[in-house]
């Protein structure tokens, strides 16, 4: 279906109470990011998981996904001045857009509620489900925002999206966003008066580990 997004569900539910949506990072894709369901997951919950492959396949790489472009117009993203930015917020729109309706389709057909929904996105799809936060007119469950950042700051909080309970973390050691993404991005989080926790994991390098899994577990407990 056009601006659907597709990628695998895993569910130990026949009639799931919760859903999880699950954004992969720069050069990932849904069915190797699905598998983290299996550690995060308690029966209590009824979670129902769905990974979601980011639109565009990275050329050279047929099974990575990305969800922008890093290089605009020959400048990586950390360089990029108000002409890269403005592609890339296109684009960022263009995807959030495609994920919010991929959501709506899965919680009509699971007879579930934006409430019941949960968002996690580790690194570029921490940075879409931040993206897909603001967008929204509804309240989230929750969300979960690992080693990634916040990339777009002059746009006015939504008030649904500041009442919905975010879990952002990184690592100390990550050497591919590093600490000063998460230092800025909790900034902003608290700035604009969100409802979030943030863990900053001293060894970790760019990755979700056991430690962060059991952190966004005790989270997803609290707000479930």
């Amino acid at each position: 279906m056009k601006n659907i997004l597709t990628g695998p569900s895993i569910s130990k539910h026949d009639n799931p109470k919760k859903l999880m949506i699950m954004l992969h990072g720069y050069g990932d894709n849904a069915a190797n990011f699905i598998h983290l369901a299996e550690p995060l997951d308690l029966d209590d919950w009824g979670m129902h998981y769905v990974a979601l492959n980011a639109p565009d396949i990275i050329p050279g790489n047929p099974m990575g996904y990305q969800w922008f472009d890093l290089y605009i117009n020959g400048v990586y993203i950390s360089d990029a001045g108000p002409k890269e930015y403005e592609v890339i917020d296109k684009k960022i729109t263009k995807n959030v857009n495609q994920i919010s309706n991929t959501i709506s389709l899965i919680l009509e057909n699971l007879r579930l509620e934006m409430k019941d929904c949960f968002v996690m996105g580790f690194s570029q799809g921490g940075i879409m489900a931040f993206e897909l936060g603001r967008s929204l007119t509804k309240n989230l469950g929750g969300m979960g925002i690992i080693s990634s950042r916040i990339i777009k700051k002059d746009k006015e909080p939504n008030n649904f999206f500041q009442q919905t309970p975010i879990f952002i973390s990184h690592g100390g050691k990550d050497d591919v966003l590093p600490i000063s993404n998460f230092n800025q991005s909790r900034d902003i989080l608290k700035k604009d008066k969100y409802n979030y926790e943030d863990h900053l994991l001293e060894k970790d390098t760019h990755t979700i580990s056991p430690d962060t899994i059991k952190l966004f577990q005790n989270f997803i407990k609290k707000h479930i």
